[in-house]
């Protein structure tokens, strides 16, 4: 086990000295939904009347959680068992239709973020070979998977304003 352990770091010291490479860090979906286009496609679906409708119905129920278990927390004590199963069963019907209500609102977002991600992608597969070759890179990591990254080495931001300029 230790001569495994010896030799996965040696070859990773020795793969680390023998590539010289220009290496970046990237997230794509940053990048992707940091641009002006997308930004305006979500504002968008914001602004539909049941979206926001929809919205406004599950922070109606948020608001009523907060206010059944405030009044637990202040009469609960002097409550009687078919009270207390009472509210309980109003907490249980308020839960499941914020999370029906929640659902709904991820079915809307779904739909417009894989919109997005569909026409953004071919513009960012050119703008990103385009800034490999000018800058003369090597290698493109995933900002997720980096354990270290300085901030010079993310092009996500650069990338990003890129694709704004992209037609």
């Amino acid at each position: 086990m230790f001569k495994k352990v010896l030799f996965t770091i040696m070859i990773a010291a020795i793969s680390q000295f023998s590539f010289a490479g220009k290496v970046v860090v990237f997230d794509h979906e940053q990048a992707i939904f940091n641009t002006k286009l997308a930004k305006k496609r979500i504002e968008e679906l914001q602004a539909k009347p049941d979206y926001a409708q929809m919205m406004a119905q599950a922070e109606s129920l948020k608001a009523d959680l907060a206010a059944l278990s405030k009044e637990a927390n202040s009469k609960g004590m002097t409550w009687s068992a078919e009270e207390k199963a009472d509210h309980r069963k109003k907490l249980e019907y308020i839960q499941a239709d914020l999370k029906l209500a929640a659902q709904k609102l991820q079915a809307e977002q779904g739909v417009v973020l894989k919109a997005i991600m569909e026409e953004i992608q071919p513009k960012l597969e050119d703008v990103l070979k385009k800034y490999v070759t000018a800058e003369d890179v090597d290698m493109i990591l995933r900002k997720q998977v980096t354990y270290v990254a300085v901030p010079a080495v993310d092009i996500t931001d650069k990338i990003t304003k890129e694709l704004d300029k992209a037609k």
